[in-house]
């Protein structure tokens, strides 16, 4: 087909106020204008309502130079793709269909992607068509269409149009992920969070929970503008019900501790001491408590945590092994008697004060 349909973008393009041009030179330059204010097609879901409505501004303001650039010996492969976005939002999908068509033919991805859609969530007069959504958006990833990638990989993870397949739904979202979608970026931080949502064998192969990967996945998310990102960022700093899983809390606490956090080692420590959550450890507990106080950053009242609300006596082990540590730095020249007293503590905040 060397002419692109006029019946499709004709009469667009005459009720815009376009004259159609009449050579390549005038198509070029309209096909430029059309790219740089509609910019690359892109399929992707917007970041947040305010990035949808800018969006199709845009594509209103660019709508009359892609129109121009699609009339012609060469319809422009992108300004097909933005026109025939606008003829989805406004509900013309036959012609939709068969633009996205013809920019999927000329090469661009994302029409392919667009394309999935239909089949996949049956819009308009399109029936659902699971495998057939799946050999587009395999089209769109074969194109490097980023966003087809997460698709797929909800695909397979729900086992439609496809054979269920974990492994390769984690491949695709993970590689969407590290392109920057902020979409794939928030799914694969709430698997690492919870992942029930897949094999125990493979959640234990992947070692997961991971909230470390999880909370960099989140603020990727959420600097993009993703307000789900932001609300779950919120949650999982404020533990928000993210650390009801100790499994989790604990791979957090040991993380936040060896990069240096008071707080996290004081926890840990305490978590060593009444053997919760990790082997009971005294030595390892006042290893903690001192290296805590020894960064300045907690007072001596911050020491240790609470059961059921209420500060437990110290463990004569640990009280021991904390007394040593202070009288083998000359802090501490009373008896070690595991008598955590005045004396005791005073020496501690001298060490929290160096």
């Amino acid at each position: 087909m060397r002419y692109l349909k006029l019946g499709l973008v004709a009469g667009m393009a005459l009720a815009g106020g376009v004259a159609l041009p009449a050579t390549g030179f005038a198509q070029s330059a309209a096909a430029e204008e059309c790219a740089e204010i509609a910019g690359v097609p892109d399929a992707g879901a917007p970041v947040s309502r305010e990035a949808l409505n800018a969006y199709f501004s845009t594509l209103g303001t660019a709508r009359p130079h892609c129109e121009a650039a699609v009339i012609g010996a060469e319809p422009d492969p992108g300004a097909m793709f933005h026109l025939a976005v606008i003829m989805q939002r406004e509900g013309v999908h036959e012609r939709a269909l068969e633009v996205f068509g013809m920019a999927g033919e000329k090469g661009v991805a994302a029409a392919h992607t667009k394309l999935g859609d239909y089949y996949n969530f049956g819009i308009g007069p399109v029936r659902e068509d699971h495998r057939r959504a799946v050999a587009e958006y395999q089209k769109a990833v074969d194109g490097g269409d980023v966003p087809a990638m997460s698709t797929l990989a909800i695909m397979y993870q729900l086992g439609r149009g496809v054979p269920q397949d974990f492994d390769r739904m984690i491949e695709l979202l993970t590689a969407s992920a590290d392109a920057g979608y902020h979409f794939s970026q928030f799914r694969l931080a709430e698997l690492y969070m919870k992942p029930q949502s897949i094999p125990g064998s493979l959640a234990r192969e992947l070692d997961l929970p991971d909230p470390i990967k999880a909370a960099e996945l989140y603020e990727k998310a959420a600097a993009q503008g993703s307000a789900e990102a932001q609300k779950a960022l919120k949650a999982f700093y404020e533990g928000d019900g993210m650390f009801d899983d100790p499994e989790v809390r604990l791979k957090w606490v040991q993380s936040a501790a060896e990069n240096g956090d008071a707080q996290a080692m004081n926890e840990l420590g305490f978590m060593y001491e009444q053997g919760d959550g990790v082997p009971y450890d005294p030595v390892r507990a006042a290893e903690l408590y001192i290296a805590a106080l020894e960064t300045g950053n907690l007072r001596v009242d911050e020491l240790r945590g609470t059961v059921n609300g209420y500060t437990p006596r110290w463990d004569r082990e640990t009280a021991l092994n904390f007394q040593t540590i202070l009288q083998e730095r000359g802090l501490y020249t009373g008896a070690l008697d595991a008598m955590v007293g005045r004396g005791t503590l005073g020496a501690a905040a001298r060490l929290a004060q160096q």
